[in-house]
Formats: structure tokens, C-alpha cells, sequence
């Protein structure tokens, strides 16, 4: 079981010591992690630190066990506290009990006392965990969220974003019916306005729901159909135990279609995909169907399309597509390292203008709307087209380029790697500006006292915790200590230039009390400032 971590915190060394021997830490499940002499000293080391309990004396020096609790509040921190004091200290009892002190112990701590204290202590926490990992609520949350995740699931499905090995597994996790057919085939719809043209965008995915939950009684018992909303088409999965069923299921979308427009008053025009054994080639029939229902421009709406029936004499413009467009700008915001993910997104988008004979049929289109999509990721992250494409930044001979899907696909992973390398460069260079800006600050602020982490992310709008992170990455050091190491070093600088008292040159770097300012410099460096003056 793992043990619930613990610091130990009060002004002398020999009760911290003596208050760690004493107690069977393990066997109450607990695990003692850190000590430290003063409030300060522990909220420093309870920065890097995953801490569950605080035990700590009321009385010390520079920050007492109060004032402790008050900052963990202030921070809402979800460390449980912990405190003791002497049996003259009434007030300070009053006080911890306003401040939701977990438990107060009297002086001098008593074995057995701190023993069934802990226990009490680990029980809470227990709880917590107990509920914050309950079986039940676990199971309760997913299955509210679980028609959420089918969708998006098999969203990604048939837009091919998946390896072969991981659907069967998904499609029985999430109990996608229709496993256990042999053939299926995709298929897109679309629901046309109504005549009024005024319905809001809530009352148009009402209606799409509504066609959806008509088309699934139309198709049910003779076929096994799965549908679901994306962007504004249905989407659908239909599985049959023949691959011959498929004439029976365009007759019955057609008349679907036209039910549809006696029942709701709209259009419903569906396009549909090859059938295919097993699953595998769903994502080329999804494909196929949004080819088909393109031909409603030309061969009307209000009917079912099949893919395999189109003539292909009948020219249908292609174009660079929105999720061509989507799989682009993923693949040229993946970090410079990622080149088997970019290496793959271009290989997929190359393949759907194989698939769709793009640059024979419509190069100019296609590729216009290809460099659309790059000059938007251009100019979102502040770059320049020389950096993406090459060729002088003038894109415009790119239109009629290429004469093969070979030579698109290495031109267009040339440009992802060189976009993915400048965007890398470029979030790298503004994380590096933040931190100057935070070293410049510092730099002019460091004798405040109260320049705190969250008054400097202030400053500069930034969160705490992003700062924190990007901080560290860039210094390799926390806020706190940095900004120690800046007061100290001012400090040093003070004592060997001047004859200024001690006291006003911790005033002067930031430490309003003498002794702490006097405590952290003998930390740091071994001896005292006067000392360290007078060596």
C-alpha cells in the first residue's frame, strides 16, 4: 500500500529528531519525506513536494505553524495540518480551530497521543481516496459520458485515424453493435433546411437527430445500423450478413429519403459507400460515400447516391477538403522530433488524393486549396512563407508543380518538417523572452518583500503553474530559490561594498527581519553576513 508522505516541521532540531525516532511511521502508513525549521523553510520544500500531512509546532521563528496554515489556505492547498504547542498557548489553539486545523496536539507529544492522532488522520484520508477512486462513480461517469466517446470514436474510425489492431478491441469495448456481421459499408446523409430557412442552429441538430432516429427504424431488423451526428451530416455504419443486401439497402434509403421529405418537411439526400468484409475498409467506404453525395449538385437531392453506381464521366469538382485541411496543420504543429507522425499525416492525405485522382482532375483547385490551409498556419504562428515552401515565399508556381502523388507527397512533408521545426522555434523563443522578462523583473524588484510568484504572473498574464513549469525549463531552478540566489548575491555584494548594518541590507534585498535574512545567509553560504564580512 503506498504510504501517505509527511513533513515534519519545528524550530528545534532535537524534537524534529526525536518526534521522527519515536513513532512506527510505516506501520501507521505513513512516510516521513521532509523536515524543516520554520513556516518559510516548509512552504519552500512543500513546493517540490507532493505532500498529504503537515505536523508542525505553533511557536518559530520568522513564520510560525499559524501562519502556515493561513498561506495553505490561501492556496487551497489540499494538505491536511497538523499542529502542537504547550498547554499556555490557549489562544493559538482558538485560532487553529478558525483555520479548520485538521488536529491539535499538546505538548510535550506523547507517543501513543500522536499515534491515534495519525490513525484518525489516515482514516480521513483513506476516505478521500476511497471516494476520490470509487469503483461505482468511475463506472457512473463513463456511462454518462459513453455515447460522447462512441461518437468521437467512431468519428476517428472511419476518418482512418486508427491502427487496424486497435478497433476490434474499441468496437467491443464500447459495444458498437453489428460485430458480429460479416459485411459493412459506410454511409453519409445530409438533411436538407426546411423551406422557412429560419430554424436556429439548435432546431437544425434537433431535426438531424430526429432524421437519424427515423433512418435507424427504416433500417432495423433487416440491418444492423449505427448513426451518429458530425458537424452537419449523419454519419452511418450499416452491417449485413451479404454482401448482395446492399441493393435491398438502397431501396429502402431511397424510400427513406423520400418519407423524410413528406414526414419532415426537409430534404434527406444520402451517400453511400462500397461494402467491404470486416471492418478494416469502413475509412475507404466513408471516403467513397462523401464522393457520392457530391453528386447531388448534379443528379439531385432527396435521394439515396451509391458510390458504386456514379458515372464516372460526370466530372465532380475536388478540392482540398476540411479534414485534409485539419490532418495538415496537425501534422505541421507536431514537434520537430515527431517525423514518423508527419511522415504518416502526409502520407494519408497524399493516398485521399490518389484515391480521388485530385491533381489529374483538378490540380489548380486542389492545390489552391492545400496552400489556403499553409498560408493560415503561416500566419497564425508569425511566420514566413520562405520558411514553409521555399521558392522565394512566392507559392503561386506551386499551383501547377506537381505532375504525381510522389512529387506532392515530398514536397508536402518538406513543408510540414520545415513549419514543425520554425513552430518549435518560435514557442521555444517566446518561452525564453517570458523568462527574461521575469529575470528583468526580478532584477528590478527583488529588495520587495512581497514579490511572490503569483504577483509576478500578474505582471506578465501568465499562470502560475505554466510559469512555474517554463521557469524551471529555462533556469533549472524554482522561483523561490532563483530569487534567494538574486537576494543573496545582492546581499554579498553589500557586504563587500559598503559598511551598511546588517539589518539595512537585509531591508535593502528584501528580508524586512534581520534574524531570518541572517538564518538564509548562514544556509547558503556556511556563516554569518558579519562573518562573511569580516573573513
Amino acid at each position: 500500500m503506498e504510504l501517505y508522505k509527511i513533513m515534519i516541521v519545528d524550530d528545534e532540531e532535537e524534537v524534529r529528531k526525536a518526534i521522527v525516532k519515536k513513532m512506527d511511521w510505516e506501520g501507521l502508513g505513513f512516510e516521513v519525506v521532509a523536515d524543516a525549521e520554520n513556516g518559510i523553510d516548509a512552504l519552500e520544500k512543500a513546493e517540490n513536494l507532493d505532500l498529504d500531512v503537515i505536523l508542525t509546532d505553533i511557536k518559530m521563528p520568522f513564520m510560525d505553524g499559524l501562519e502556515l496554515g493561513r498561506v495553505l489556505q490561501e492556496k487551497h492547498s489540499p494538505i491536511k495540518l497538523i499542529v502542537f504547542s504547550g498547554f499556555d498557548e490557549f489562544e493559538y489553539a482558538k485560532e487553529a480551530i478558525r483555520l479548520n486545523v485538521i488536529e491539535y496536539v499538546l505538548k510535550p507529544v506523547n507517543a501513543e497521543e500522536l499515534g491515534q492522532v495519525l490513525a484518525r488522520v489516515k482514516g480521513e484520508l483513506d476516505t478521500m481516496m476511497a471516494e476520490n477512486r470509487s469503483l461505482e462513480r468511475l463506472k457512473k461517469s463513463y456511462e454518462e459520458m459513453l455515447p460522447m466517446i462512441r461518437e468521437r470514436f467512431l468519428t476517428d474510425f472511419v476518418r482512418g485515424l486508427f491502427e487496424e489492431g486497435d478497433v476490434e478491441g474499441h468496437l467491443e469495448e464500447l459495444q458498437i453493435p453489428g460485430r458480429e456481421k460479416r459485411f459493412h459499408l459506410a454511409a453519409v446523409a445530409r438533411v436538407g433546411r426546411p423551406p422557412e430557412g429560419n430554424r436556429t442552429t439548435r432546431e437544425q441538430e434537433m431535426l438531424r437527430i430526429s432524421a437519424g432516429k427515423f433512418l435507424e427504424e427504416q433500417l432495423l431488423p433487416e440491418f444492423v445500423p449505427v448513426i451518429w451526428t458530425y458537424k452537419t451530416y449523419l454519419i452511418l455504419i450499416v452491417s449485413m450478413d451479404e454482401e448482395q443486401e446492399a441493393s435491398v439497402l438502397l431501396d429502402i434509403l431511397e424510400s427513406a429519403c423520400r418519407k423524410c421529405q413528406r414526414i419532415f418537411g426537409v430534404s434527406l439526400t444520402v451517400g453511400l459507400g462500397g461494402t467491404g468484409e470486416g471492418y478494416e475498409r469502413i475509412p475507404e467506404s466513408y471516403r467513397e460515400a462523401f464522393s457520392a453525395l457530391e453528386y447531388r449538385a448534379i443528379l439531385g437531392s432527396g435521394r439515396a447516391i451509391c458510390y458504386q453506381d456514379v458515372d464516372d464521366s460526370v466530372s465532380v469538382p475536388v478540392c482540398f477538403g476540411g479534414e485534409e485541411a485539419a490532418l495538415l496543420t496537425k501534422a505541421a504543429t507536431f514537434g520537430g522530433g515527431e517525423e514518423e507522425k508527419i511522415r504518416a499525416a502526409v502520407e494519408t492525405i497524399v493516398e485521399k488524393a490518389e484515391e480521388t485522382d485530385a491533381l489529374a482532375r483538378n490540380e489548380q483547385l486542389y492545390m489552391i486549396g492545400l496552400l489556403n490551409t499553409v498560408t493560415q498556419i503561416v500566419e497564425k504562428y508569425g511566420l514566413s512563407m520562405e520558411q514553409a515552401v521555399g521558392h522565394g515565399g512566392n507559392y503561386l508556381e506551386l499551383i501547377t508543380a506537381f505532375q504525381s502523388a510522389g512529387e506532392l507527397s515530398g514536397w508536402l512533408f518538406d513543408t510540414c518538417m520545415n513549419l514543425s521545426r520554425a513552430i518549435e522555434e518560435k514557442r521555444a523563443a517566446t518561452t525564453r523572452n517570458t523568462v527574461d522578462e521575469a529575470r528583468e523583473y526580478i532584477e528590478k524588484n527583488y529588495a520587495d518583500p512581497g514579490l511572490s510568484v503569483d504577483r509576478l504572473c500578474q505582471e506578465l498574464h501568465l499562470s502560475p503553474s505554466y510559469f512555474s513549469t517554463i521557469f524551471k525549463q529555462e533556469t533549472g531552478s524554482s522561483y523561490v530559490n532563483y530569487l534567494t540566489e538574486v537576494r543573496l548575491a545582492k546581499a554579498v555584494e553589500l557586504l563587500q561594498t559598503t559598511e551598511d548594518k546588517t539589518y539595512l541590507i537585509a531591508s535593502k534585498v528584501g528580508y524586512p527581519e534581520a534574524n531570518y535574512f541572517s538564518y538564509v545567509f548562514k544556509k547558503r553560504f556556511g556563516i554569518s553576513p558579519t562573518k562573511y564580512r569580516n573573513r
